[in-house]
């Protein structure tokens, strides 16, 4: 029996595991499950009636967040932030692949804050808070 000398060994092992390692990656679902394809920026702020400033992409991504300000309380009272006013901030995370965090807060004409945690349904839309 002949032994191999040990620098051929881990020759072999690092070739099988470049070959092995693609196969490895290609395995992985890069898609992800449960939430919508994309989500616009843009159509989420006039959702809950905020004006967005411009920006360079209007993907909101999993992770990403955007502040925005409010224009017109009662759209986004219907998503159950209620008492804002005009003026007021509002920050809208995604949390999760269906799920965005809303946060508004405003200084006038006193000190307040609100938030919500709401659905995304299959087109990337807001799922209205049930009543």
């Amino acid at each position: 029996m002949t032994r191999m000398p040990i620098p051929r060994v881990l020759a072999l092992v690092a070739c099988l595991t470049i070959i092995a390692t693609p196969r490895i990656g290609a395995q992985q679902d890069p898609k992800q499950q449960g939430g919508p394809a994309s989500v616009s920026a843009k159509a989420i702020a006039e959702q809950v009636g905020a004006r967005l400033q411009p920006r360079d992409d209007d993907e909101l991504r999993l992770g990403a967040s955007f502040t925005a300000l409010l224009q017109d309380p009662e759209k986004l009272a219907e998503f159950g932030v209620k008492g804002m006013h005009a003026g007021a901030r509002i920050t809208i995370a995604r949390v999760a692949p269906d799920k965005v965090r809303i946060e508004a807060d405003e200084m006038s004409p006193a000190p307040a804050s609100a938030a919500a945690t709401l659905k995304l349904d299959a087109k990337g839309a807001l799922v209205a808070a049930p009543k």
